[in-house]
């Protein structure tokens, strides 16, 4: 200890005797504790401790005298905050070793009580220290829980309609002019053409573009007569690009060189297309739509198999360039919908059905989670009136789903493994099988009704009488809400996996690797389902559910968010990881979670620090 110290002990006992948590800590202890640490000097900006600087030793600070400004390295929602007297940093030291993420700086001449590794023990041997330790890492959690949300929706990077290729927005109606023509010529032909520019040239030599713009701004604004050549007002040597960049790859290049069109050739070298600054922004307004429309017209299977490819490789594109996960989710699904329900037009358009029926998803399709790596879930529900051929009625659906499976398949969405599929007899049954078949399940103590409950509870019409999964819906809603042993033992189930996250927040590993899926997605997906239906809630999707069912169960505003987030956040690590498993083969759930940054590293901590208090609460409310 300093020679100094001593002296100067009385004083700082004062100080610090209004300052939480050291208020709380007999002043004979507090003498005791301090005695333990040295006062050291920091000039004003110099650092003091930085996340990526590993400590030789545990040590933490308190503040003596002066200032010492904390900076948070996640920014989103933090400002940078200044600590004074009696301030303990990093909170995180005191409990272990490692990268804490905030940078300490001194932000004016300071002195600070430092403890080493021999003195923190001694520390937290204190109940009020601890205590006030506790609260202040809970604090710091919830501002991580924000930051969370924060940062997912920052992903965004504008619309999916960025990744769309440029030449399926580009005017090709092109007029090409000679340089002499007069502006009032050229003014003609665009008004009888209907065209905002022309080309200056042939095709095969482009010497210039003029835009209606530049009639305005160049010719009538600068008094030049209507006589006047062309040349005087168009732009020379228009900049040409490969017809393959992307709406997003025009927008950066636009915006680099200032340029309001862009010419696009052709493989060959041939003009493509014009493409504007207003094509591009009416593109984003469009958004989707020009995906949709092509399913929607396509003719036959071999048309949609070709559309799903396009399809899936827009996907991937849009998900690369950082689109929100919620967001793409429902795109794809949206457009999986769209496959599934144009197959089905087309298979009906040659048959003629005894009955109405209802085409259903189960799963992660019936919860609008499909990825990148996903196969068939689905059934069918059909109406059997009195007197009609009940097996008659289940071959005639089968042989349909049996061509819509097949054709499925065609268009890239595997067969199921597990063949819960409607050409399998076991899920191509009628309304009153159907219900028949939810009560037995939830009646049930079986591992196999366990297993069931956890696929087929999570349906979705996806064509045809909607109004039959309806009726399944609130048949089962009402079975689970009779029966409190089923939803006990979903529970007891559900928390048969936790979180791999181990002490000191190390992550548990199996040969390097945690499943995103079964350790990671699967927690969240599994509570909002058991909750959904001891609730009664009609959700389905994940998302909905948590938010749905956290307003009935009482939970905080704050916690419902941080539930939603943290699932999005590990939600977009499995894609991530589902999509770099189509180059190198591996396995699309198994996620080595130390090769991500570090500040993915502690979000990923803090989504199953939120999934372990999501189980917390399952665990009070159910197993008892």
């Amino acid at each position: 200890m300093n020679s100094n110290v001593e002296s100067i002990l009385d004083g700082e006992l004062e100080l610090l005797a209004s300052e939480l948590p050291f208020s709380r800590i007999e002043q004979s202890r507090l003498r005791a504790l301090l005695q333990m640490g040295k006062v050291v000097f920091h000039r004003q900006g110099s650092r003091i401790f930085h996340p990526e600087i590993a400590l030789r030793d545990r040590a933490f600070w308190i503040v003596r005298q002066g200032s010492v400004s904390r900076n948070g390295r996640i920014g989103v929602s933090e400002p940078s905050r200044l600590l004074s007297l009696g301030a303990v940093f990093p909170v995180e030291a005191v409990l272990s070793d490692g990268d804490f993420g905030y940078a300490y700086v001194a932000e004016e001449d300071c002195y600070l009580w430092q403890f080493e590794r021999d003195a923190i023990d001694a520390w937290l041997a204190e109940v009020p220290f601890l205590r006030w330790l506790a609260e202040a890492l809970q604090m710091q959690r919830q501002v991580i829980q924000q930051s969370m949300l924060e940062l997912v929706h920052s992903r965004q990077l504008a619309d999916q309609a960025l990744a769309m290729p440029a030449k399926s927005i580009a005017a090709t109606n092109v007029a090409y002019i000679s340089a002499e023509q007069s502006l009032q010529e050229v003014a003609a032909l665009m008004a009888e053409r209907k065209i905002g520019s022309v080309l200056i040239g042939t095709p095969d030599a482009v010497a210039g573009i003029v835009t209606a713009t530049d009639l305005v701004r160049r010719g009538i604004a600068q008094c030049l007569p209507f006589t006047a050549p062309v040349s005087a007002v168009m732009t020379g040597k228009p900049v040409a690009v490969e017809d393959s960049i992307s709406v997003f790859g025009a927008v950066v290049e636009m915006a680099e060189g200032k340029y309001r069109h862009l010419l696009l050739k052709d493989s060959e070298g041939g003009l493509a297309g014009i493409v504007s600054e207003r094509d591009l922004f009416q593109a984003q307004q469009q958004g989707i739509s020009h995906v949709f429309t092509t399913i929607d017209d396509a003719e036959s299977v071999a048309d949609l198999v070709q559309l799903a490819i396009k399809a899936r490789d827009f996907g991937e594109r849009v998900f690369s360039q950082g689109m929100d996960v919620n967001q793409f989710l429902r795109l794809t699904s949206s457009i999986n919908d769209r496959i599934t329900k144009r197959l089905l037009a087309l298979v009906l358009a040659k048959r003629s059905l005894a009955t109405p029926f209802c085409w259903l998803a189960f799963g992660s399709e019936g919860r609008e989670e499909q990825g990148f790596v996903t196969d068939q879930d689905n059934g069918i529900v059909f109406l059997a009136k009195p007197g009609q051929d009940l097996e008659g009625l289940r071959e005639e659906f089968l042989d349909l789903a049996r061509e819509m499976n097949d054709a499925l398949h065609d268009c890239g969405f595997e067969r199921c493994k597990g063949k819960i599929m409607a050409s399998n007899p076991e899920w191509c049954l009628s309304l009153s099988e159907w219900k028949a078949r939810f009560s037995s399940w939830v009646r049930a103590t079986t591992p196999t009704a366990i297993l069931n409950s956890t696929i087929f509870f999570d349906f979705r019409p996806i064509f045809g009488e909607t109004q039959f999964a309806e009726e399944m819906r609130d048949h089962l809603l009402e079975e689970a809400k009779k029966n409190s042993i089923f939803i006990h033992l979903l529970a007891v189930n559900a928390l048969q996996v936790g979180p791999p996250v181990g002490r000191l927040g190390r992550f548990a590993t199996v040969n390097g690797k945690i499943d995103v899926k079964t350790q990671g997605t699967r927690l969240f997906v599994d509570i909002a389902r058991i909750y959904a239906l001891h609730c009664g809630v009609k959700a389905v999707n994940t998302e909905q559910r948590l938010a749905l069912v956290g307003q009935r169960i009482k939970r905080s505003v704050s916690a419902i968010q941080g539930d939603i987030a943290a699932f999005r956040h590990v939600q977009t690590l499995r894609l991530q990881r589902q999509l770099a498993s189509l180059q190198d083969s591996g396995d699309a759930n198994c996620l080595d979670p130390y090769a991500l940054d570090e500040l993915q590293q502690r979000i990923l901590r803090e989504s199953f620090r939120q999934a372990s208090s999501l189980q917390e609460r399952l665990k009070m409310d159910y197993k008892r």
